[in-house]
């Protein structure tokens, strides 16, 4: 019997135990069969099966193509669609998920064996070209002349940068081929003429790093004491690169910018490594006994998504590095079309504003509610608000593609007051339904915290909406807060005696952030992800989270931990004893009626992942 275990995502169940029986027949084991997108979801975070088959036409709250986009986020498993049909536009949506395969109902026993067999080659390949890719690169490397390398940093330089972009995209790219390389006779049609609609299963996320600040350091130091630190900065970025475990390669373009180039399999990867790279270069730097700190931004460009060349995609990452400047510093930021508007023709920037437009008016914006967990019970306790834009042609777009492109043109207004209408909104009828324990926590933009009217805007809602303040939380970034301390502490106080919470999110990336905790009237203090993750391994971070727990509750704050994504960080945050929880271990964010469904159906809430 072979060992790959395969799960069938399929609702019609004499289909789904025919084709269970066909691959047992082939050798295979069918571990599991499940008749909804959510029922997948709930099994491939307690399992990993080695292949999933996937009905496109599930019935259920979401289809499969909605199913294999969350299924990507929580693990790496080859996916073959099942569908009936084949049109254009489905075919679109299914190709964007990064899918093995298709197989067209009715379909026979060797079209279903040789897409099996194709789709678990290629996966095969893929790893194999992941894992063996790093000590190509850098052997690769070792042998390129002293003109293509930095002298100080020994790291290579920008003259060999194209080289290394072009042999790194070409690598990931030959395991795409394989598809297009197969004998014709051995899989579907359908697959046949894919290669220019299914985008590859890897990404190339280009990191455009500037450490702010080192250009004025500098003139107060040594030829000597400069070259210390320098290289003290090329050291730490090659230790994030050894710690990501992943394919990649630093250039020195200059003294305070570097480009990291690596393989990633999804863009929050590249997020969360950018976060980790700011948090490594934020540290003191200590030479001759003097600390010198310098921030950090960093933009991200991704081959092939934004770009497949070189030029544009460092372009596209520096507009993105900029804009993460103009927020405060210390900051990541991925690149997105909105950053183009500013250099786009009137023709496109009004269209975007009408499409925009036309999201409200047409109510294409929804809002998803993550779970908040008190960890001593596993009970739902309330929820964060994220607006999604259901675009009807691009799809679910997430909040920081569109919100920078309302910052420029205006429409964060309008935006912002219908989150938070409707947060308020259904909390009341959440409430009113007898789930009145719940409190809603809801996000507020630079733009919108600095309205003079925010006071009489959020009352307002509150009335409309029936919502007790108590039960309203508004949540505000430090680089928010700074601009103008004095007229922020009264503005907040003002909204505090309304009874509403009001916390400091994104705790530890800024860069006074024990400063404004003794000055402005918080309740809530949200640490950041990037310190919980492998907080139960990672001795910094450890220590970092248990010292801010135990000074927020000093100081009278509830602490909330973001990102939780393993059982091993619950339990150091409950031995920390942090008063709620938030990420992928409990749930992802939900739409209103799978969120509804939970409240209703679980009075303490299971882990998701282990």
């Amino acid at each position: 019997m072979n060992e790959t275990n395969i799960l069938i995502v399929e609702d019609e169940l004499i289909i789904a135990k025919n084709t269970a029986k066909k691959l047992e027949a082939l050798g295979y084991q069918v571990t599991k069969i499940v008749s909804s997108g959510q029922a997948a979801i709930d099994y491939i975070i307690s399992d990993r099966p080695n292949l999933i088959l996937m009905d496109i036409a599930i019935k259920g709250e979401i289809d499969g193509i909605e199913t294999a986009e969350t299924i990507k986020e929580i693990a790496d498993i080859p996916l073959i669609f099942l569908t009936a049909y084949a049109s254009d536009e489905t075919l679109e949506r299914a190709s964007k998920t990064g899918c093995y395969g298709y197989l067209i109902k009715p379909f026979r026993d060797r079209e279903l064996q040789a897409t099996v067999k194709m789709a678990l080659s290629k996966y095969q390949e893929q790893s194999t070209i992941q894992k063996a890719l790093q000590s190509t690169v850098n052997d690769y490397s070792s042998h390129y002349d002293d003109i293509y390398k930095d002298s100080l940093t020994n790291l290579p330089n920008k003259l060999f940068l194209r080289d290394l972009f072009d042999y790194l995209s070409s690598t990931l790219g030959s395991s795409v081929e394989l598809i297009n390389q197969s004998d014709s006779n051995d899989v579907l049609p359908i697959a046949e003429n894919r290669d220019t609609q299914q985008p590859p299963s890897k990404l190339l996320a280009l990191f455009n790093i500037s450490l702010d600040r080192l250009q004025k350091v500098s003139s107060f130091l040594t030829k000597e004491q400069q070259d210390t630190l320098v290289k003290e900065i090329a050291q730490r970025l090659r230790n994030c690169l050894d710690s990501f475990e992943n394919n990649g390669a630093i250039v020195y373009l200059e003294a305070d910018n570097y480009v990291m180039m690596v393989a990633l399999d999804q863009k929050q990867t590249a997020q969360n490594y950018g976060q980790e790279i700011i948090n490594q270069l934020r540290q003191a730097f200590n030479v001759d006994n003097q600390e010198i700190f310098l921030p950090t931004n960093i933009g991200i460009a991704f081959s092939p998504l934004d770009s497949t060349d070189i030029e544009e995609l460092l372009e596209q990452s520096q507009k993105a590095r900029d804009y993460a400047t103009s927020q405060g510093g210390n900051r990541c930021q991925l690149f997105t079309f909105a950053f183009n508007i500013k250099n786009s023709g009137a023709s496109e920037s009004l269209t975007m504003e009408a499409d925009l437009y036309r999201a409200l008016e047409r109510e294409e914006l929804e809002l998803y509610y993550q779970p908040k967990i008190n960890p001593k019970n596993d009970s739902i306790v309330g929820a964060e608000a994220l607006i999604r834009w259901n675009h009807p042609a691009m799809g679910r777009i997430t909040a920081d593609k569109f919100i920078p492109l309302a910052e420029e043109n205006g429409l964060i207004r309008p935006i912002s007051e219908w989150i938070m209408h409707c947060a308020c909104k259904q909390m009341n009828e959440w409430h009113n339904a007898g789930f009145d324990y719940l409190r809603i926590a809801v996000n507020l933009s630079g733009f919108q915290f600095r309205q003079s009217d925010l006071f009489h805007q959020i009352t307002q809602i509150l009335f409309k909406t029936s919502l007790n303040p108590h039960y309203l939380e508004l949540e505000l970034t430090e680089t928010i807060l700074v601009e103008n301390i004095k007229t922020n502490i009264q503005r907040l106080n003002l909204l505090k005696k309304l009874g509403i919470q009001i916390a400091l999110d994104d705790f530890g990336t800024g860069y006074s952030s024990l400063g404004y905790l003794q000055q402005f009237p918080f309740n809530i203090l949200k640490i950041d992800s990037c310190f919980i993750r492998n907080i139960d391994s990672n001795k910094v971070n450890a220590v970092i989270t248990k010292n801010t727990i135990e000074m927020a509750h000093q100081l009278g704050l509830k602490v909330v931990a973001e990102g939780v994504e393993t059982k091993a960080e619950l339990n150091y945050l409950r031995q920390c004893q942090c008063d709620e929880i938030q990420g992928f271990l409990y749930s992802r964010p939900l739409a209103a009626k799978e969120f509804q469904k939970l409240i209703m159906n679980n009075t303490s809430l299971p882990l998701q992942r282990v």
